[in-house]
């Protein structure tokens, strides 16, 4: 061991000499669980408004009636995504909440009749045009806290 290191050691005997850890109750990891629950409630919130307005502009159309923000032909989106390698920053989500994001797009694109999915050929998102040919109801494509959690992977 080196001298410097043995007088690191020697240091930081005060600092754990005076600790007393508080115990580590139920209650306490209730607590923990509530507030982790508490910030995943959040977050779903900021990924459920993202994905509603992307829903919105989706739909948008000009005076004429046409799709504006959707090739109408294809459906391929044309405006960056929330859930997007380079969109969620236009977005204002963070790196972590937009790959959770992105997962439970492509759960929900495996799980049956989705309202965006990616093409794998053609490396783009498109919405559902064919199935869902007017604006849904929001609410109903909510994410839910359960999923968020799933995606993210805790």
């Amino acid at each position: 061991m080196a001298n410097g290191s043995i007088f690191r050691a020697i240091e930081r005997k005060p600092a754990i000499s005076t600790t007393r850890p508080e115990r580590y109750t139920n209650i306490q990891r209730a607590a923990d669980n509530l507030s982790r629950r508490n910030v995943d409630a959040a977050v779903t919130e900021l990924i459920n408004e993202a994905h509603s307005r992307l829903i919105v502009l989706a739909y948008e159309r000009d005076d004429a009636a046409h799709l504006v923000n959707v090739d109408a032909a294809t459906g391929k989106l044309l405006i960056p995504l929330p859930w997007g390698k380079a969109g969620y920053k236009k977005w204002g989500l963070a790196p972590s909440e937009a790959d959770a994001f992105r997962r439970v797009m492509f759960s929900r694109q495996r799980a049956g009749l989705p309202l965006f999915f990616f093409d794998r050929s053609r490396r783009s998102w498109f919405l559902a045009l064919a199935d869902y040919p007017a604006l849904p109801v929001l609410s109903e494509w909510n994410i839910g806290v359960g999923e968020y959690r799933a995606a993210r992977g805790g």
